[in-house]
């Protein structure tokens, strides 16, 4: 018996098919994507652990919008600068992962922990050419993206939120909420303790 949706012959699949190898992207991304490719792996990977100011410069220099004072280590990944937007006294930690494959806005005090996913792409799995679908991320003011967090695409994590370790993202987090788990579900609002003197 053969399964439903399970091609018997041999004949060459449609046309949608083969479209999985075209490209929407612009030449002029392609390029910018090449050199930015090249830059990131020489001078931001291999670049001293401390200088996160050189590592902002190349940011910026690559049309990122990126604020001060942030902490950006040299093991994380931006996929297109021209993309993401920073605000100051944010962070990138060890192996951060930026799939910004959308615009990705990411708050003031914002703490990106270390293996963590912020990923702004998919594919249509309804159709045989898996078109790609790509759709923005915002993480608001004083934020905190867990360790080996994933974040989806188009979704909004609210200011104050914290995504737990390992938690998977796949609707939108409201403010100052804890989410956990695999989907994330809130488990508590966050609260902030008065300030000492």
């Amino acid at each position: 018996m053969v399964e439903p949706g399970v091609k018997t012959d041999s004949a060459p699949m449609s046309d949608q098919a083969v479209l999985r190898i075209v490209s929407a992207v612009p030449r002029a991304w392609k390029i910018k994507r090449l050199l930015w490719s090249m830059v990131q792996a020489i001078f931001y990977r291999l670049s001293f652990h401390t200088w996160s100011g050189w590592r902002c410069f190349l940011l910026r220099f690559f049309g990122a919008k990126v604020g001060v004072h942030c902490t950006i280590r040299r093991t994380s990944r931006v996929y297109y600068p021209w993309l993401l937007e920073i605000g100051d006294l944010s962070s990138f930690g060890d192996y951060a992962e930026i799939y910004n494959l959308a615009q990705v806005t990411i708050g003031s005090r914002v703490t990106i922990s270390q293996e963590a996913y912020l990923c702004a792409g998919t594919h249509d799995y309804t159709r045989l050419s898996m078109p790609l679908v790509t759709a923005p991320i915002n993480v608001g003011d004083d934020a905190w993206i867990c360790a080996r967090a994933f974040v989806g695409p188009g979704l909004n994590v609210g200011d104050g939120a914290v995504v737990s370790a390992g938690a998977v993202v796949m609707k939108n987090v409201p403010a100052w909420t804890i989410v956990v788990g695999n989907p994330a579900v809130p488990v508590k609002e966050r609260v902030l303790e008065e300030h000492e003197s």
